[in-house]
């Protein structure tokens, strides 16, 4: 949540801008937490109880407050990674009172059919939660940790990553705090990441090609224990139920290029146009749909790709500091509750900071880089009306009916399970490849064949016809 500060990078390893002649020097503290966004509390909690006194900086005032206007999106999802920390942290259950549960998504195809995607085959729900006041909880809870201080209105204007301290701004002035652990938890927009990308990490920042709005939709017209959403192959509007029956809404389509696009809309009225000849049935939904598109902010999404998260023992990133990513696998937050859970348990595991860091960042690039690529990917999967099941279709989703522990849908495996992002990928992979080798080897006519039969086909050796496998 902290913002980026502009500076430069002085011999001794800092990023920094130039320093106030009136600066004090607060004394040494055990760790600082930079950014009291929902990963920032969350790494709090964790850390204070093992590794002594956490100090939290944040630029923005308390939101609790002085709540102000939201800047993210309304609802977050949560699923295992993120109950995992919450369990841990003794919140759950306050923060199951205030999410929905949701059973799956149901796609408002273009011809006016509906098509159901449960989340898990066996009725397990992701949970929806407004982000603002699951912050509140957070928030509360890291106060409530012995040794944990959150200071609000604190702007870091530099990070020193050898004698590890960071130069913040206030209203009172600026000072610089000492410290023996920095944490980055400051958002995609990172101001502690220029300190890491100055001592030579390959970093890319990049707005990816689409932007939204977050449009109200009112209670009562669609169901309130799924996710809507209504393809339209370059634009997709997606909607997700509040706790008080209304929904939070978000129109993404591209940010440039012709239309249908934001930068083609020129104005409310072909804004709503355009809506009106992608999305005909929301124009009967949401009655005040020409007035929200033509006043609520055109937003944009950044993705960032780390290759070092780590500095010795003084230093490490967390959450979309190192791994913003596109959000439409709902797993931004998830993956960063779970960066600030490993992160303890590798710093635990050895009497070593510096190599307890290594081994974090080791645990978790490959995972963050997977999940970034999976959620991406995931939109086009959503935007696109769903074509006719090809064979590979079929034949995958019987796979994962007679084989339910071996082959688990992706979306699934993600969101119920901890398993790494990277291994869930390449599972995913191999599926395909064997879908593929099935395929070439005994026909299309394998998506009919009976169960027994398909099963003596995946157990059978990869020189086997249709007809000697058993599977004719």
């Amino acid at each position: 949540m902290n913002g980026t500060g502009t500076g430069r990078t002085d011999g001794n390893g800092t990023h920094s801008t130039a320093e106030n002649a009136t600066t004090r020097t607060d004394r040494t503290q055990e760790t600082v937490i930079v950014g009291a966004g929902l990963v920032g509390a969350v790494a709090a909690c964790y850390l204070a109880p093992r590794f002594g006194p956490v100090t939290v900086l944040e630029k923005r005032p308390d939101p609790r407050a002085d709540p102000g206007p939201q800047r993210r999106s309304l609802v977050v999802m949560l699923s295992a990674r993120g109950w995992r920390a919450l369990s841990d942290l003794g919140v759950a259950d306050a923060v199951r009172r205030i999410c929905v549960p949701l059973h799956g998504r149901c796609g408002h195809l273009p011809d006016g059919r509906t098509r159901m995607t449960p989340y898990s085959r066996d009725g397990r729900p992701i949970w929806a939660v407004e982000r603002r006041r699951l912050h509140r909880i957070l928030l509360d809870a890291a106060e409530a940790t012995p040794g944990v201080s959150i200071r609000f209105g604190q702007r870091v204007r530099s990070v020193n990553l050898d004698r590890p301290a960071v130069q913040v701004e206030d209203r009172h002035g600026t000072h610089r705090l000492t410290c023996r652990r920095i944490l980055g938890c400051d958002g995609a927009h990172s101001a502690t990441r220029a300190a890491l990308q100055a001592r030579g990490a390959r970093i890319k920042v990049r707005t990816l090609d689409l932007a939204y709005q977050e449009i109200d939709v009112p209670a009562g017209r669609l169901e309130p224990d799924i996710t809507h959403y209504w393809p339209s192959g370059q634009a997709m509007f997606a909607a997700h139920p509040l706790p008080s029956g209304k929904l939070s809404g978000s129109l993404f389509m591209r940010r440039d290029g012709p239309a249908p696009s934001y930068a083609a809309a020129r104005g409310g009225q072909e804004l709503s146009a355009l809506f009106a000849a992608h999305f005909p049935e929301l124009t009967g939904i949401i009655p005040d749909i020409e007035e929200q598109l033509a006043v609520k902010a055109v937003s944009t999404l950044t993705a960032v790709h780390c290759d070092r998260w780590v500095w010795r023992d003084t230093f490490a990133l967390l959450g979309d500091s190192c791994h913003a990513m596109a959000p439409f696998m709902g797993h931004g937050m998830n993956c960063g509750f779970e960066d600030a859970r490993v992160l303890v348990d590798c710093l635990d595991a050895t009497s070593d900071p510096s190599a307890g860091l290594a081994a974090y960042e080791t645990s978790r690039t490959e995972d963050a880089h997977a999940i970034s690529e999976l959620s991406y990917r995931h939109y086009f999967t959503m935007a696109n009306p769903p074509r006719e099941e090809s064979a590979a279709d079929v034949l995958r989703g019987r796979l994962t009916t007679l084989f339910p522990d071996r082959f688990v849908p992706l979306y699934e495996r993600c969101a119920f399970t901890e398993d790494g992002y990277a291994s869930v990928l390449r599972d995913d992979r191999r599926l395909d490849r064997l879908v593929a080798e099935l395929l070439a080897r005994h026909g299309t006519g394998l998506v009919s064949v009976p169960d027994d039969r398909l099963r003596a086909c995946v157990h059978a050796p990869t020189t086997a016809t249709l007809e000697d496998s058993g599977c004719s």
